[in-house]
């Protein structure tokens, strides 16, 4: 397990740019360092001792700059390991020469203490998850291990301002006022700087989610004409086939009616398949939904009645039951008629000979409620969170039935989100399926 998500945020090309740039601020720190230095010297504030020091940590911080320029460009391919060892190597090294820069400008007194902050700045923007906490409890742990060895007999307290009145001398003012603009301008140049970077990034993403909202548009304008144009000619080579079969009647050879009867079933199975196709697009196309007054009880009604000869066919009990009351509703008749006739043909479908499937309409509050219930083999309750996924099929499906493309059920679920109504399954293998279909009502105001 990886401590560093596998997203582009985190590669090893973007973490190579995290070393360069901790690298540029680094030079910033180092002018800064000298110029504060310089500072001290010529207002002659401070210890010479300790602006000597300071001096010191500023030609090691060059020296360190210099080699952790140097080591990744020695290597070509520079792995994610070590990138991640290369920068926690610069963060821990900063923060110990903040610690001794903290140290020789009087520890509890020195106004320097307030650069951690900086660092936990930077951690949280170059590592990931709780990294930023780390280097604050380290940052707590070597500012408290300076003031108690302070306070003990280890090491000695650096008098950075020795007896001054702080407010009173205007070289203290003018070096707490150097670090108070030394501060405000990192801060603004660190927010900038992620802000900037975090534009950049939203841009491209844009630009990315609008190429992708194009081809998706094309490849949904592509599908439907695809499967407009193509269900006609299809449509004509089945017409053709059942006249020859028609025509040839008992007088063609039994292998020959066979593979005819064949062909007429798998040309049936490519006329469903494209119908699925066109009803798997609708909606996207704004423009094509039309929304209307409707009465959905004699919608159902109607779709019951197409659908009882498939019923009888296999012996089935197909019922629908609601009250005598008209159930008028704002929607799109087509969509409509797709979800609820997608719910009816599959439950007589997957209903064994002689079962039972039971429509039912009825109004809770502010909603209208359609249910599908059948006693047929019932989903098993693994499989049911993949049912509503275009082309998706369970294995039990699949085992029963072997045509299908299975969009039914993704088709539903779009055509019910296209009226903001939601799509529910309660089922158990062995003991049948329900599906709920719940449409809100808009009230006139």
């Amino acid at each position: 397990m990886t401590l560093f998500p596998d997203t582009p945020a985190f590669s090893t090309a973007s973490m190579l740019r995290r070393v360069q740039w901790l690298i540029r601020l680094r030079w910033f720190a180092v002018v800064g360092l000298f110029a504060g230095a310089a500072l001290m010297k010529i207002i002659e504030l401070g210890p010479a001792d300790s602006i000597f020091w300071m001096g010191i940590a500023g030609g090691i911080l060059v020296l360190l700059n210099v080699v952790y320029r140097v080591v990744p460009a020695m290597r070509v391919q520079f792995g994610m390991s070590p990138l991640v060892t290369l920068l926690n190597i610069q963060m821990v090294m900063d923060l110990l020469v903040l610690t001794f820069l903290v140290y020789i400008t009087g520890s509890e007194e020195s106004p320097l203490s307030f650069f951690y902050v900086f660092h936990i700045i930077l951690a949280s923007i170059i590592f990931p998850g709780g990294f930023s906490y780390l280097y604050s409890l380290l940052g707590i742990a070597l500012y408290s291990g300076l003031l108690a060895l302070e306070h003990s007999i280890y090491l000695d307290h650096i008098c950075f301002f020795h007896e001054i009145h702080l407010a009173g001398d205007i070289r203290v003012v003018i070096a707490i006022w150097f670090i108070f603009v030394i501060t405000m301008i990192v801060s603004a140049y660190l927010a900038q700087n992620v802000t900037e970077r975090h534009r950049r990034v939203r841009a491209k993403l844009e630009i990315t989610n609008r190429k992708l909202q194009e081809v998706n548009e094309t490849k949904t304008t592509f599908f439907r004409y695809a499967s407009h144009e193509m269900k006609a000619p299809i449509a004509t080579i089945q017409s053709t086939l059942l006249v020859v079969e028609t025509v040839l009647g008992e007088a063609v050879d039994e292998r020959v009616k066979d593979m005819i009867r064949r062909a007429i079933g798998r040309t049936s199975e490519v006329i469903e398949m494209l119908k699925d196709l066109a009803d798997l697009t609708y909606g996207n196309l704004q423009e094509q939904q039309e929304f209307e007054n409707l009465d959905l009880q004699l919608l159902l009604k109607e779709l019951v009645i197409e659908a009882q000869p498939n019923a009888d066919r296999k012996a089935q009990t197909l019922v629908m039951k609601s009250s005598d009351q008209t159930f008028l509703y704002d929607g799109d008749v087509i969509a409509l008629k797709k979800i609820f006739s997608n719910l009816i043909s599959n439950a007589i479908r997957y209903t064994q000979e002689g079962g039972t499937i039971k429509i039912k309409l009825k109004q809770i509050n502010s909603h209208f409620q359609v249910t599908v219930t059948d006693n047929g083999p019932g989903i098993p309750e693994s499989e049911q969170v993949n049912i509503f996924k275009e082309f998706y099929r369970t294995p039990s499906a699949r085992k029963q039935i072997s045509e299908g493309t299975g969009l039914g059920l993704a088709i539903v679920m779009r055509m019910v989100e296209l009226h903001d109504g939601s799509l529910q399954i309660k089922s158990r293998e062995g003991q049948g399926s329900k599906f709920k279909v719940i449409l809100p009502i808009e009230e006139n105001l």
